[in-house]
């Protein structure tokens, strides 16, 4: 990777400076190895990892219509002052070298620029200067044709002449914030990765210092003066981002943004000096930047492309295969976004003072309710994600816990008309669907994030997080790799490929999924080839699955882990009968809880609470 500024020199209100915008990067062991996502070939062929170059030969073609390496021309457009853009390319031999545009409506290239370099040795060359970017929407890609045998592309980065915006021009940084607790091994790794392929660059390594929110205290002091490790009370993820932001306010001088990062993903380094090359010659100095969430499972899907709030969580451009030019050009329509996960979020640390920091949630919905409350603009850009492994995947009854109450809290904070019915309507829902499914102790759970909500907001700063977590944990169900039924993948397919008639939907339903059932018309037998006990997904299970079944294996495939539940038509009734009893409350008290969360909101917002509550004089180096 180059520098961020090249040729820099000093400026004023009108003179322009030479500014990287985006390198063209290649796959990397380290990181992702699944090539479509940043060149095409035409022919069978594998890059050299080793040396981190393509070789190729007369009549293949090199395209970069990529997740990574094709140019966001309509956003750099809108949101920056970039009116003209160059190419610079490392490169020996000879191509005839087109810049070619595509659009989402068209979905046509069509040919901006074509040259023909000679390069006889492996160096950088400018291929295409002052290309005028105002005609083009969509994409700008390059495509590269060798005339000869034994080419080698070794990478190149888009660039341009332009005036950069206040805080470059006072060499502020931008401070990187990683919550982490006892993630040793995913820490050390990403930090390992910045050093090497970050911090080591010239320039635009010095734009950048890590806070590492140490909520386990276990992790060890690294020795670079650009990376620093906060030991934290383990007040949540919450917590530790917002003791990332005091901590960072400390120096409100040095820096210009935060860029919020989950501990455990696997992020390529170039995303940072994406954002920063951005941020640089952004027209707007509140913007956001989000990062989509790729999947770790399977690193060319994208999980999320930002979202929406509207009562319940709204993912924009699901599931997308990002090998494909169409999703690509898809993901290039701006949507309005109410917020972007904390997996990768970077905004401007002007946006807040000491009265406007996150709310005290622990975990879950915190990334929402910020982001909202800040109420800037937020996009997204192309090659600007991490890898996270699959939310499907991680089940937690504490997970359900924090969801399902702080659902209800960000609700009754930002939402006007979500009334007393809706809370009602949530609680009956999500605790009755764990219920029909056997999973009784996840429904009680989920009764005590209701009973909590309905403790109001001066609960939250009376428990100890800490000891509140410990509590949490130690209720549902737990899952084990040696469960007392043995997993049959036949059985675990027919849950996940189970159809279901209209009535037999029906008698579940006036059933109560089987729990006013007589005995007699429950499969008797729970032999591995019978129907007396269901194989289950551990997520996205349905009330059929477990329908007239005694017992049920919920298995998580990828941790090739489960628990057992079996049928209770006591733990049932007890069950229906709490919810009842929360619903009632709820209805009762709903109108003066809605408006205590709202007026304690500054209240439980500010840094004085905040320092208070994670005893920042305790936990100090």
């Amino acid at each position: 990777m180059s520098q961020a500024l090249l040729n820099s020199r000093p400026t004023h209100q009108n003179v322009q400076t030479t500014v990287k915008l985006q390198n063209i990067i290649l796959p990397n062991l380290d990181i992702c190895t699944v090539e479509e996502l940043y060149f095409r070939l035409n022919s069978e062929f594998s890059m050299n990892y080793e040396q981190n170059i393509i070789e190729i030969n007369k009549s293949e073609i090199i395209s970069f219509d990529t997740y990574f390496n094709s140019f966001s021309i309509q956003k750099w457009q809108e949101h920056t002052n970039i009116n003209s853009i160059n190419i610079n390319l490392n490169v020996k031999g000879k191509f005839k070298i087109n810049l070619l545009n595509i659009n989402y409506s068209s979905q046509i290239k069509g040919l901006v620029h074509q040259k023909i370099i000679t390069n006889t040795e492996l160096r950088e060359v400018c291929v295409f200067n002052d290309i005028d970017t105002q005609p083009y929407k969509g994409l700008l890609y390059l495509e590269l044709e060798p005339l000869e045998d034994n080419c080698i592309f070794a990478g190149g980065y888009f660039y341009a002449n332009a005036n950069i915006n206040n805080f470059c021009k006072s060499n502020q940084k931008i401070a990187i914030v990683i919550c982490t607790y006892k993630r040793e091994a995913y820490v050390n790794r990403n930090v390992s990765l910045l050093e090497t392929h970050l911090f080591s660059q010239p320039d635009i390594g010095n734009k950048f210092e890590v806070f590492i929110i140490d909520n386990g205290r276990t992790i060890k002091d690294f020795y670079n003066s650009k990376i620093h490790v906060i030991p934290n009370k383990n007040a949540g993820g919450t917590g530790g981002y917002c003791r990332g932001i005091i901590e960072v306010m400390k120096r409100k001088s040095d820096f210009s943004h935060i860029v919020f990062m989950d501990d455990d993903v696997v992020i390529n380094p170039e995303v940072f000096e994406r954002i920063y090359n951005f941020q640089t010659v952004a027209h707007n100095q509140n913007l956001c930047l989000g990062g989509s969430m790729l999947r770790l499972d399977t690193k060319y899907i994208q999980y999320e492309n930002g979202a929406v709030w509207n009562k319940e969580v709204i993912r924009l451009k699901p599931d997308l295969d990002l090998r494909t030019v169409r999703n690509i050009l898809l993901n290039e329509i701006e949507e309005h976004l109410s917020y972007n996960g904390w997996w990768l979020f970077c905004f401007p640390i002007k946006s807040i003072d000491d009265s406007k920091l996150p709310y005290p949630f622990f975990i879950k919905m915190d990334d929402m309710e910020f982001p909202i409350r800040l109420n800037h603009k937020i996009i997204t850009l192309n090659g600007v994600c991490v890898w996270h492994e699959a939310l499907e995947n991680k089940y937690s009854p504490m997970m359900n816990y924090y969801l399902k109450k702080n659902e209800l809290i960000l609700n009754v904070i930002v939402s006007d008309d979500f009334s007393k019915l809706d809370a009602i309507k949530r609680i009956i829902k999500f605790t009755l669907r764990e219920a029909f499914c056997y999973k009784y102790q996840s429904a009680n759970v989920i009764l005590k994030a209701a009973a909590d909500f309905l403790k109001g907001p001066r609960h939250l700063t009376e428990i100890d997080p800490e000891e509140k977590n410990i509590e949490i944990r130690s209720m549902g169900e737990k899952c084990v790799k040696d469960t007392e039924l043995p997993f049959m993948y036949i059985k675990y397919e027919e849950s996940v490929n189970k159809i279901e008639s209209t009535m037999h939907r029906w008698l579940r339903f006036i059933t109560l999924n089987g729990h006013l059932l007589p005995s007699p018309f429950f499969y008797q037998d729970i032999k591995l080839t019978g129907q007396g006990y269901k194989v289950i997904p551990m997520q996205e299970y349905r009330p059929t699955n477990v329908f007239r079944a005694r017992k049920a294996l919920y298995y998580n495939l990828i941790d090739q882990e489960g628990f057992v539940v079996s049928f209770s038509r006591e733990e049932f009734f007890k069950v229906l009968m709490k919810t009842l009893a929360l619903s009632v409350e709820i209805y009762f008290k709903f109108s003066k809880l809605k408006q205590d969360y709202r007026e304690t909101l500054p209240e439980l917002t500010n840094r004085e609470f905040w320092e208070t509550y994670l005893e920042t004089n305790k936990y100090s180096k």
